[in-house]
């Protein structure tokens, strides 16, 4: 059942981008359907082979720093102490860490070790995860190959749901999963995508481990900066000051970025306020997962727009017009 909800919500999101390709090769919608679902392959999988090495490497080498009590911190830079107002107790906190933390590993071992076969199992659901959704995509094309024949079965359960409102109700749905894709999904991925690059061309070990990081903070709208500010820090203390401020400078409209896209590609065609959209996806989610920030967006919006007609009809009611 997730795979085909899955597979609607995809076909819904490149809807547009299947008539367009469909226009281009003569409304062969056999091959447009293909041909968006190969791209769509293309630009899920040629991420992931290139991230996977760099990201398996990162956890093996921490599972066997855990494993035999060698993980370390690397010590503070002198140049820590003269940054003002948090220079001092900074460097002192780092330093601390870095030369006391085996025997800090030693008293909390047995949490360590929970923690990392907790992550371990996240690692595992993000790789079922991702061939679900790969199986998705393919049944989302071949729900598009033969889209007409799914509209008509969509506008007769509108029908008979809501019948003097199902061409509005569908659109709603429609809009609201695309707004819901652009605005979190895609911001978030434009936001992990950038962040990675800036954290290779700098020299952050595990970059691709720290990218993926924020691509799941951003889905889950915590922000990123959660992982950034920790990094600048230690891009100060390691780096010279001119490639440490433009890497700063890199990051700050990345962390930023979502304050300004999402709001305006969630609202895009949908007619609700953007925080009815936006507190439906994060309970959706918190409820059912990832693909609950999908459900519970269109859930609240059609609430919401529910709401707002028995509002309007109760006001007319009440204060009926004269002729």
């Amino acid at each position: 059942v997730s795979i085909i909800i899955w597979a609607v919500v995809i076909a819904i999101s490149i809807y547009p981008a299947f008539v367009w390709v469909s226009a281009k090769v003569n409304d062969r919608q056999g091959l447009a359907a293909a041909i968006v679902m190969l791209l769509l392959l293309m630009m899920i999988l040629i991420p992931i082979a290139i991230a996977l090495p760099g990201f398996a490497d990162s956890v093996r080498s921490l599972a066997a720093a855990f494993r035999e009590g060698t993980l370390a911190v690397p010590e503070p830079s002198l140049k820590v102490k003269n940054w003002p107002l948090v220079g001092l107790p900074l460097y002192e906190i780092w330093n601390q860490a870095a030369t006391n933390f085996a025997a800090l590993f030693a008293e909390y071992k047995p949490q360590l070790k929970s923690l990392g076969v907790d992550v371990l199992g996240l690692i595992a659901a993000v790789g079922f995860f991702i061939v679900q959704f790969f199986i998705a995509t393919i049944v989302a094309g071949v729900m598009l190959a033969h889209h007409e024949g799914g509209t008509k079965l969509a506008k007769k359960l509108a029908a008979r749901v809501v019948p003097d409102s199902s061409q509005r109700y569908l659109a709603l749905i429609e809009n609201t999963v695309r707004g819901v894709t652009n605005g979190v999904i895609g911001v978030a991925l434009v936001q992990a995508i950038l962040a990675g690059i800036g954290f290779a061309v700098i020299g952050i070990p595990a970059a691709a481990f720290w990218a993926f990081c924020c691509l799941v903070l951003a889905t889950l709208q915590i922000t990123i900066s959660i992982i950034v500010i920790p990094i600048a820090l230690y891009v100060f203390s390691n780096h010279e000051l001119l490639p440490a401020i433009l890497f700063v400078a890199w990051n700050i409209p990345i962390v930023t970025l979502d304050n300004i896209l999402k709001p305006f590609l969630m609202r895009i065609g949908v007619d609700a306020p953007m925080l009815v959209i936006f507190f439906g996806a994060i309970g959706g989610f918190i409820s059912f997962g990832l693909l609950g920030l999908f459900l519970g967006a269109v859930i609240l919006v059609i609430a919401y727009d529910l709401l707002m007609a028995w509002l309007g009809d109760q006001a007319d009611r009440e204060n009926p017009s004269v002729d």
